[in-house]
């Protein structure tokens, strides 16, 4: 649809300045080995003549990416869904909820992109910024926050990167990672996990 194209297209040319490359429906900015995302996403109620779209927002450790994680490697760029924080926009603005805009062929343009350009400037921009380092995502996942990821998962992150910083508070995180996990369907993924990191004794 030309109107969501155009949409892109300024929006695109905001970011580009902001120091963001693009790559399909998403673009990127990268600092400290690591990667920030900010994703557009089409509904699947979208049509030839009303896009619906929300924009998602990511953070991805470029160790992490490396670590072959659940025997993956990813090289390169990563997608949204490779990301190890990730949020949607909504949950930054004032609505506090999943939120989308449609477009069609009469809505304003350039209106509808200086209102995203604004929300990417004062609250996403920022928000990627204050978590894109190792050290950044170390801190959120050791307060138990874990934008967009399971609790598992902020564990098993979580352990990786302390192991790598030689983080003196890994042993505690063992620990809570042995007590989350003991009697339920994800304990041997866990012993499994404490294995392959050599840390099962270091507890």
């Amino acid at each position: 649809m030309e109107q969501y194209r155009l949409l892109l297209a300024e929006v695109g040319a905001f970011l580009k300045a902001q120091g963001f490359s693009k790559k399909g429906n998403t673009c990127y900015i990268q600092k400290e080995g690591n990667f920030g995302l900010i994703n557009f996403q089409k509904s699947i109620s979208s049509t030839k003549h009303q896009v619906k779209f929300t924009i998602n927002i990511g953070v991805a450790s470029g160790f992490l990416l490396r670590a072959g994680i659940n025997g993956f490697i990813i090289s390169g760029k990563p997608s949204i869904t490779d990301c190890h924080w990730k949020m949607r926009i909504g949950f930054l603005m004032p609505v506090k909820k999943d939120f989308w805009w449609e477009i069609d062929g009469v809505t304003p343009v350039g209106r509808m992109a200086e209102d995203i350009i604004t929300n990417l400037q004062s609250l996403v921009i920022p928000e990627i910024l204050r978590n894109i380092s190792d050290k950044d995502l170390i801190e959120e996942w050791i307060q138990g926050r874990r934008e967009g990821i399971t609790e598992f998962q902020r564990y098993v992150y979580l352990t990786i990167l302390l192991k790598f910083y030689q983080d003196e508070r890994l042993a505690r995180v063992i620990e809570e990672l042995k007590s989350y996990s003991k009697g339920t369907s994800i304990e041997i993924a866990a012993i499994e996990h404490l294995k392959e990191l050599d840390l099962l004794a270091k507890a």
